[in-house]
């Protein structure tokens, strides 16, 4: 049974890891954020967190970005070279404008 989450570190000097960070999964299940990147502002980096978009498609979407503009819609990412109507949709429910 998982009731939370703790995390440990040692010093060189001790013998043993100590906690330095402890939480319960309550408190992980109320902070924890569902990842939501802005396809109009987001970094290489940010967009590579999206499903199904690696290094190639995020500079893709970059590209896009910079000759069309900003996204209306997340709808326009299928415009992307790479992005299909399957990835679209895997992408969706993380992606605002």
């Amino acid at each position: 049974m998982l009731l939370g989450g703790a995390l440990y570190a040692a010093r060189l000097s001790e013998s043993r890891p100590q906690v330095v960070y402890s939480f319960s999964l309550e408190e992980a299940r109320e902070s924890r954020e569902p990842l939501v990147v802005d396809i109009n502002t987001a970094s290489a980096e940010e967009l590579d967190e999206l499903p199904e978009v690696g290094p190639a498609t995020a500079e893709a979407i970059i590209e896009y970005r910079t000759a069309n503009g900003p996204f209306r819609t997340v709808d326009e990412l299928e415009e992307v070279p790479g992005i299909g109507p399957a990835t679209l949709e895997k992408i969706r429910p993380f992606a605002t404008v």
